[in-house]
């Protein structure tokens, strides 16, 4: 492995670390998305300051070339935050399909029970809920 392969692995390990850690004191960043790419940062400086690793699982593995197990792995890497991410986005986007549907029941249950601002019940008038769940679900 070349010196300047290990200097960007090193620079790209230190930049990914930083920029996590600043996203973590901005709280824009969940512990568990944090964690995976702090340690992705680390397996990246331990490739690059120890780089003897590298060598013998390439020879291991059967690769002509150090930098192709690289290529590999951040491959391997990244397909599997994607495959996690896309699971963690259909369960979000299924929480959000059963609330927008409680919201409905709730709408339909309390139309006709809406009151004004003298406390008067308006028969025929929904509470603002029935428009909440329209606007959902025009924005999807």
């Amino acid at each position: 492995m070349t010196y300047s392969l290990r200097a960007l692995i090193l620079l790209a390990s230190l930049v990914t670390f930083l920029y996590v850690l600043r996203r973590i004191r901005k709280a824009q960043l969940q512990l568990q998305d944090s964690l995976f790419w702090i340690f992705l940062a680390f397996v990246f400086v331990i490739m690059g300051a120890f780089p003897q690793i590298v060598y013998a699982a390439s020879r291991f593995f059967g690769f002509q070339a150090p930098v192709n197990l690289i290529f590999l792995v951040i491959i391997f890497i990244l397909l599997l935050k994607v495959f996690l991410s896309s699971i963690k986005i259909s369960q979000l986007e299924n929480k959000l399909d059963q609330l927008v549907q409680e919201l409905a029941i709730d709408a339909n249950l309390n139309f006709g029970q809406a009151e004004d601002a003298d406390g008067a019940k308006q028969p025929g008038k929904a509470d603002g809920a029935y428009e909440a769940v329209e606007n959902t679900k025009t924005e999807r």
